[in-house]
């Protein structure tokens, strides 16, 4: 399966076009939202936003359901089978990286589908609706961005991104590290939520937001290219 030329082009090809659709996703958010970076940590500020895009909001999310989580398979099990006889962790690895893509894939969809409805009705609603529909919003971004994404996808991400690092970097040091960097700076998101400190889940929120497209392309070119012995099995 591994050596493989054709699949392991397909998935190389794949999870660099992950990589570049997850940067389209942060960018069309930011756009959405008029560049306004406080959204990512406050969601419910959109209403106070002028010109919000509610279509490129929703792509956005569409995005990153492609993006940052489900492109990310085909490298998955190509590195689960790399790792077949170099650890007893390999189902529990994978298992943590499955569980970060579709877990995230799942929040994503939700978004993409209760933001737009919400910022439609929005303007025409009543006064004591228009608070509901806030309300409702930042519930919805809560459970999401808060419970699914930077909390528990932060820890089983951090996980497998880490677990495969340590091996990685076995065989190639850069790349092993940079993974391990990701992991950790997933983590760092998780562990600052659930301490409650904001300033450390924030900073580490807008640093995986950036890195973890970067690794996914850099990953990709390795496996394309099958210049690392990583990649011969």
């Amino acid at each position: 399966m591994v050596n493989n030329n054709k699949f392991r082009n397909t998935v190389g090809w794949i999870t660099i076009l992950s990589g570049i659709v997850a940067f389209i996703s942060y960018f069309l958010v930011a756009a959405s939202v008029n560049f306004n970076f406080d959204f990512f940590s406050n969601p419910v500020i959109i209403f106070s936003i002028p010109d919000v895009h509610i279509g490129m909001l929703r792509w956005s999310m569409i995005a990153d359901i492609f993006g940052y989580y489900l492109l990310l398979l085909p490298a998955l099990f190509f590195i689960h089978e790399w790792l077949l006889g170099k650890t007893d962790w390999r189902n529990l690895i994978t298992f943590c990286g499955t569980s970060y893509i579709l877990v995230g894939a799942v929040g994503a969809s939700i978004l993409a589908l209760t933001w737009p409805s919400f910022l439609t009705k929005f303007p025409i609603s009543s006064a004591e609706q228009q608070e509901t529909i806030k309300l409702l919003f930042d519930s919805f971004s809560q459970m999401v961005g808060g419970g699914l994404w930077n909390l528990f996808d932060t820890i089983v991400g951090g996980v497998w991104w880490i677990g495969i690092g340590i091996f990685i970097k076995r065989e190639k040091l850069f790349l092993g590290w940079f993974t391990i960097i990701v992991g950790v700076i997933s983590l760092l998101d998780g562990f600052g939520n659930m301490l409650e400190i904001n300033a450390l889940a924030e900073t580490a929120l807008n640093l995986f937001l950036v890195l973890a497209p970067t690794w996914a392309v850099t990953i990709g070119i390795a496996i394309l290219k099958n210049k690392i012995p990583l990649l011969n099995k």
